[in-house]
């Protein structure tokens, strides 16, 4: 976890690793808490805009041949008070499915918003969290912990380790300025992240699961390699079943005399 001092204002910035965001969900004693902060880590909700979320506004792409989920909200523009734009924030199988399920269990029809509207709430979920988390890990950076973070966390993950576009980033979490983004949404300095980019250049001097690039290429070269030696075996394949197949004449060549061919 990485605290990065606001520039205007007290407090942190937090950057959570992937195991940190799972420590949050974790430590989320109620339902309605852990599926706010997927909304935020995995679909880039902010705040309000989760208490805003409802069954009947996460809808398949309308797009021929297009397979996946969209939510529809309206979201405030980056550095400007009291404006609001929509975006459609991707929605993943696996947070669908659980929030369709804790819709059933909670009786909460598509219409309805399926967390309590209130901002106090989530916050209280927010700081009961965090510091369970602390409790349980020892490490009261997760004190610093906002619901914002999580949208910084999405942004940071998709980034680094998914190799996410930054322009699809800064479209599905409603920033219409991606160096904005990079600025305050964005951090490198995570000991995964520097391992995998150290290896895949080649400098790095201790055994990892990650390749270099140049190993990718060879790897890449390799498949190559053995697909052009199955094409190569299947068309010698076909070629002697096509031999075989060819019908024998009963009579040789050996028994006929030359002046037969004159």
């Amino acid at each position: 976890m990485r605290l990065v001092p606001h520039s205007n204002s007290d407090g942190y910035r937090v950057f959570m690793e992937p195991h940190e965001y799972e420590t949050m969900l974790e430590c989320a004693s109620r339902d309605r808490a852990e599926i706010a902060f997927r909304l935020g880590g995995e679909c880039s909700l902010r705040k309000k805009e989760v208490l805003e979320v409802t069954l009947d506004k996460i809808q398949k792409s309308r797009s021929p041949d297009v397979e996946i989920f969209f939510m529809r909200v309206w979201g405030k523009e980056t550095r400007k008070e009291n404006s609001k734009k929509p975006r459609k924030p991707w929605v993943p199988i696996s947070l669908l499915e659980e929030l369709e399920r804790y819709s059933k269990r909670k009786n909460i029809r598509p219409s309805s918003p399926l967390y309590p509207k209130s901002k106090g709430t989530l916050q209280n979920d927010i700081v009961d969290a965090r510091e369970r988390a602390a409790d349980k890990t020892g490490d009261d950076d997760f004190l610093e912990v906002t619901f914002h973070d999580f949208r910084r966390y999405f942004a940071t993950n998709l980034f680094y380790r998914e190799r996410v576009k930054i322009e699809f980033i800064a479209a599905l979490g409603g920033w219409e300025d991606p160096d904005y983004m990079k600025e305050e949404y964005l951090d490198p300095y995570f000991d995964d992240v520097i391992e995998r980019h150290l290896a895949q250049k080649g400098v790095l001097d201790i055994e990892t699961d990650h390749q270099s690039d140049f190993e990718k290429v060879l790897s890449k070269m390799d498949q190559l390699g053995d697909r052009i030696d199955t094409l190569e075996r299947i068309i010698a394949e076909d070629t002697e079943e096509q031999e075989s197949e060819e019908p024998e004449t009963g009579e040789s060549d050996d028994h006929h005399s030359f002046d037969e061919f004159l």
